[in-house]
C-alpha cells in the first residue's frame, strides 16, 4: 500500500503525544501533475522543474508532505485539536527525479512546552526505496491554540542556528543584487521575491495532502489553511496561510540565485514567527553573511526573511547553501 497507517492511532491531542510515536509511511511517485500543482500553489513556473529531460521534484513540495506525517499517525478526524507550525530546519540533500519512487517516515522526537504554549517536534525524512536520504526535515508546532498555565516544562530539539543573532526586517536596498550575475558576495541581498498568495493556492499547497501517493483523487483537506468557517471558529478572518509557503518562496529566491546547489547540500533553519491570512502579499530577501569552511567544503551562509505588504516580519531565519565550486 502507497500508505501505511501506524497500527495503534489515538486521538490526535497533547496528552496522546509521546516522544517516539511513528508518524507511518508514505510511498509513491511525484509525476508532473503534483510538480504543476505544487508550482502553482508557490507562485512558481513548472518549467523550472519539468523543462529539463529529467525533470525533479520541487524541494518544498517533499518537506510539506513530511510535515503533514502526523496526519497518519493520529486521528486528526473532527473535532480534533489544531495548531500552528512554529519552526522548521530543512535539509535538501539530493534531487527527486519526476517519476521515481520515494519514501516518507517520521516519529515524534520532542514534547514541550514554552510561554505556556504546547510544542511537538518531528523528525522525517524522505529517501528513495534503497535509503539514499533526498530531504530531511525537524518540524515544530504547536498543539492547540490555548495557554497553559503550568509555564515552562520540557526540552526543545537542538538547532544549527542557536545563538545566532535575531533576523532584522531592514533591508539595505544598495546591496541589492540580480539574479544571473556572479556569485553573490558578502553583504550583498538577494531579492526581493514577492508573491501574492491567493486562497486557491492555499488550497492546492495544504489541501491535498500525499496526493501524489494515492491510487484515487480526493477531496480537499477541511481546516484552517483551507476552509474560511474554520479559520473564523479558531480567531482569524481569512484562512491562514501554512508557514512552510514562505519556505517556498525562500527555496525559489535561492535557486534563482544558486541553482541546482540549493538541492544539492543546502539547509534552512526557519520561524514562522506571524500568520498570514490569504490575499496578503509576501516579499521573501536573503543577505549573504559569511562564506564558511564546513568540513573542508566552502559554504555561503545567509539570514533569511519573508514581510508581508505591511513590511511585517512574517519568517525569519538562515541557509547554508554550497559555494561555486565546492
Amino acid at each position: 500500500m502507497p500508505i501505511v497507517l501506524p497500527s495503534d492511532r489515538p486521538k490526535f491531542s497533547w496528552e496522546n503525544l509521546s516522544v517516539g510515536d511513528d508518524l507511518g509511511r508514505v510511498e509513491g511517485r511525484v509525476d508532473a501533475a503534483a510538480v504543476r500543482t505544487h508550482a502553482f500553489a508557490i507562485g512558481d513556473d513548472p518549467k523550472r522543474y519539468l523543462g529539463q529531460q529529467d525533470g525533479f521534484a520541487p524541494p518544498s513540495l517533499l518537506v510539506n508532505d513530511l510535515l503533514k506525517l502526523f496526519l497518519l499517525g493520529y486521528d486528526c478526524t473532527p473535532p480534533a485539536v489544531g495548531g500552528l507550525h512554529t519552526k522548521a530546519q530543512i535539509d535538501y540533500l539530493a534531487p527527486l527525479p519526476v517519476g521515481d519512487p520515494v519514501v516518507l517516515t517520521g516519529t515524534h522526537v520532542a514534547k514541550y512546552v514554552r510561554r505556556g504554549r504546547p510544542h511537538r517536534s518531528c523528525a522525517s525524512q524522505a529517501q528513495t526505496p534503497s535509503g539514499n536520504v533526498v530531504a530531511r526535515m525537524l518540524a515544530t508546532e504547536t498543539v492547540g491554540y490555548a495557554v497553559d498555565e503550568a509555564g515552562e516544562h520540557g526540552q526543545p530539539p537542538e538547532s544549527w542556528v542557536d545563538g545566532f543573532p535575531r533576523v532584522e526586517g531592514q533591508i539595505d536596498g544598495s546591496t541589492r543584487i540580480e539574479p544571473g550575475g556572479a556569485e553573490p558576495a558578502v553583504g550583498q541581498t538577494l531579492g526581493p521575491l514577492v508573491r501574492e498568495v491567493s486562497f486557491e493556492e492555499s488550497v492546492a499547497f495544504s489541501g491535498f495532502p500525499f496526493s501524489w501517493a494515492q491510487e484515487h483523487p480526493s477531496a480537499v483537506r477541511i481546516g484552517l489553511h483551507t476552509d474560511p468557517e474554520t479559520a473564523r471558529r479558531a480567531g482569524y478572518p481569512r484562512p491562514v496561510i501554512q508557514g512552510l509557503l514562505s519556505a517556498g518562496h525562500l527555496t525559489q529566491l535561492l535557486l534563482d540565485y544558486y541553482g541546482d546547489r540549493v538541492i544539492n547540500g543546502s539547509k534552512l533553519a526557519l520561524s514562522f514567527i506571524a500568520p498570514v491570512m490569504t490575499g496578503s502579499t509576501l516579499s521573501s530577501y536573503a543577505t549573504v553573511r559569511r562564506q564558511l569552511d564546513i568540513d573542508g567544503r566552502q559554504v555561503n551562509e545567509l539570514s533569511l526573511l519573508t514581510q508581508d505588504q505591511d513590511e511585517r516580519l512574517v519568517t525569519v531565519g538562515y541557509a547554508r547553501v554550497p559555494a561555486l565550486g565546492s
